[in-house]
């Protein structure tokens, strides 16, 4: 069956918030998460969320993204806001990115944008465009600096390994702050962890500030619906923080970065608490989701709600516009997700 593709604007009916794979999530603080786009380049064998395998994918209007993220501004109040833009794929293959930060550097109130991605998409134009007046940030995902083994983790043939490490020093000579990214995968890249803190060292012996050039190892966690590497399996938080002590005594760097780390604070935020888990709630079902056997419903207007579906049933055009009951299983005061299953028994 071909892929879909799914284009997302005010005429959609979808709402952007709910769904955690697109739209815009709240968790409480004064970072907005924007996720644009499920598209991505790689099919990287850790990836949490299975990027890259989707059966259909969804790409959002930018204006209609920039509604929603004014309305939470609004809400949250218009100072020291962080767009965090965070999809579940490549944010550089979103084709209106750079119409969406053209409005965003006009909003008051917003004083940082940062970005997650793998990097390598990265070239002198884009770089360019990255030098606008907010503070700008691309959190780049880097688990080792060998070519070869880089190549296997992202099931990438032609990872270029020289030209993202170039790419790096472009965007930290054009005032771009960088957040080195690595995922530690336990007896699979220890020795790669560390060069890149020697790599991270060097480039600041050269003058660039621990602002501009940050590192910020994660912990490699395993998701029941994500991909896994073969035979490795993840430490206890607290042996992971342990060895993050470790290295920042041995090599005089801190490593256990936390929200005060880039300035993130409680605020105001778009409650859903009235969701609790296990509540019977109707929907109306108004799109197909990335597998067969999800789909996307709309609790109202301005709030979406993500339904797995258990097997026999799956996903089929019929459904579009029926109303369904469905079992609320994950819904949490932290932020404004909520997933449900059907049926509800």
């Amino acid at each position: 069956m071909k892929n879909k593709l799914f284009y997302i604007d005010d005429n959609s009916s979808i709402p952007l918030m709910g769904i955690d794979f697109f739209g815009v999530i709240d968790r409480g603080t004064n970072v907005i998460e924007v996720k644009p786009l499920t598209l991505c380049n790689l099919k990287c064998k850790y990836c949490f969320v299975r990027a890259g395998d989707y059966t259909n994918n969804f790409i959002i209007n930018h204006s209609y993204l920039m509604k929603q993220i004014q309305e939470i501004i609004a809400i949250k109040g218009n100072y020291k806001i962080e767009i965090h833009f965070s999809p579940y794929g490549e944010i550089l293959l979103y084709p209106e990115f750079f119409d969406l930060l053209s409005k965003l550097i006009n909003i008051e109130g917003i004083d940082t944008i940062s970005i997650q991605t793998n990097g390598l998409l990265l070239n002198d134009e884009i770089i360019y465009k990255l030098k606008f007046r907010k503070h700008c940030r691309l959190n780049i995902s880097l688990n080792t600096l060998d070519a070869n083994k880089a190549r296997y983790l992202c099931a990438c043939d032609n990872y270029r390994m020289d030209v993202l490490l170039s790419n790096i020093h472009k965007l930290l000579d054009a005032n771009i702050d960088v957040l080195i990214a690595p995922v530690w995968f336990p007896s699979e890249n220890d020795e790669d962890i560390e060069a890149i803190i020697k790599f991270v060292i060097g480039l600041r012996k050269k003058g660039y500030t621990d602002k501009q050039l940050q590192i910020g190892i994660q912990k490699y966690l395993i998701y029941k619906t994500g991909r896994k590497l073969k035979k490795i399996r993840p430490k206890s938080w607290k042996y992971f923080y342990y060895q993050l002590s470790q290295l920042e005594k041995k090599y005089n760097i801190k490593l256990k970065l936390g929200p005060i780390d880039f300035n993130i604070h409680k605020r105001k935020s778009i409650s859903t608490s009235y969701l609790k888990k296990n509540m019977i709630i109707e929907v109306t079902i108004i799109s197909e989701g990335r597998w067969e056997r999800e789909c996307i419903g709309k609790i109202n207007e301005n709030l979406g709600i993500k339904i797995l579906m258990r097997k026999p049933f799956k996903f089929t055009p019929d459904l579009i516009g029926k109303k369904l009951a469905v079992k609320v299983i994950k819904a949490n005061y932290r932020d404004n997700i909520i997933t449900a299953s059907f049926p509800t028994k």
